[in-house]
């Protein structure tokens, strides 16, 4: 005897509803089991979409974190680096002075001459310091040496162009300073003028503008200048210029520091973008395990019933077949 229609589309009915309720009681054990409720769009299409655009957020933030680290390490041995070098220069100005002074011999003179050439030969390896990153910090963007002596025996910057820089709150900030920037840059002599009488070998050069490397220079020559007029016009330049190279070093510091903080408060505001963007993330894709399990154990025990209910009503119907 065929069932009736109607027993049939209950039967079926029951079925189609036994098999929803055991595939949401097994989506919901899956998602206690993996701590995850949204790994597909299938899954819950709004919250996906939401904790995919989060999450490209939260990478390029960590990107734009990684470049920022790289940045603030340059910028911190940029900073050690020229420190070093301001301590050189304030020495090489207490030698200029004692050496200005006239009860000092030849002999005193030639002593303080060869400290401040040892000065010159530590602040020119200071000027060649690498960053973490291996690269020349006072190159520029170009490879080492960041210094060359030229055809003339003076220091010439062998870099190219400014410091890698990094994107800062929609700007960019330069992850260091240039040779140039830190410690100037020596005027070239002009060319001869055939037309010029010849210059008196009896009066000195007039000032020349140098950068620290070549005033250095000029300061350890001057400390040695046997005749009294070049030696006093040669101090005079020197320590004028040694004092220079002190201001400017020093503003080199505050600008690295200024920059260094700049960094450091970017930091601190990616930080807290990317601790709420991984909050957000959290809160949209895992599971809420209290309401997760509240819910498996409804849909288990509405699963039991249904079952119940679908072998009882099994039950009847193969009982009215066999009548």
């Amino acid at each position: 005897m065929i069932p009736p229609l109607s027993s049939r589309s209950g039967h079926d009915a029951a079925v189609r509803r036994l098999t929803r309720l055991s595939t949401e009681a097994a989506e919901v054990q899956q998602q206690i089991s993996t701590g995850k409720r949204v790994t597909k769009p299938g899954d819950d299409a709004i919250p996906f979409a939401r904790a995919a655009t989060l999450k490209r957020a939260d990478t390029a933030g960590e990107a734009q974190r990684k470049a920022m680290d790289a940045a603030a390490a340059r910028l911190t041995a940029s900073e050690t680096a020229l420190a070093g070098i301001a301590d050189m220069v304030a020495r090489a100005k207490e030698l200029a002075l004692a050496g200005r002074n006239a009860t000092l011999n030849a002999g005193d003179r030639q002593v303080l001459a060869l400290e401040v050439s040892e000065l010159l030969a530590a602040a020119r390896g200071l000027a060649e310091a690498q960053g973490p990153d291996g690269e020349a910090l006072f190159a520029g963007a170009g490879l080492a040496p960041a210094y060359a002596d030229d055809a003339d025996g003076l220091a010439a910057w062998a870099g190219l162009g400014a410091p890698p820089q990094v994107a800062v709150a929609g700007r960019t900030l330069p992850a260091g300073i240039s040779g140039p920037e830190a410690f100037g840059v020596t005027d070239p002599l002009p060319p001869p003028d055939p037309m010029a009488p010849p210059a008196d070998p009896t009066v000195p050069p007039p000032p020349r503008t140098r950068n620290l490397f070549d005033s250095l220079a000029h300061l350890a020559a001057s400390l040695v200048e046997p005749r009294p007029d070049f030696f006093e016009a040669g101090m005079d330049e020197a320590i004028a210029a040694v004092d220079g190279h002190i201001e400017r070093l020093a503003a080199g510091q505050a600008l690295l520091g200024t920059r260094g903080a700049r960094l450091e408060a970017e930091a601190q505001r990616l930080d807290a973008s990317q601790l709420q963007w991984r909050r957000d993330i959290s809160r949209l894709e895992e599971t809420d395990m209290v309401e997760a399990i509240a819910r498996l154990d409804r849909l288990t025990t509405i699963l039991e019933a249904a079952q119940a209910s679908f072998a009882r009503m099994s039950s009847l119907s193969l009982w009215d077949q066999l009548r």
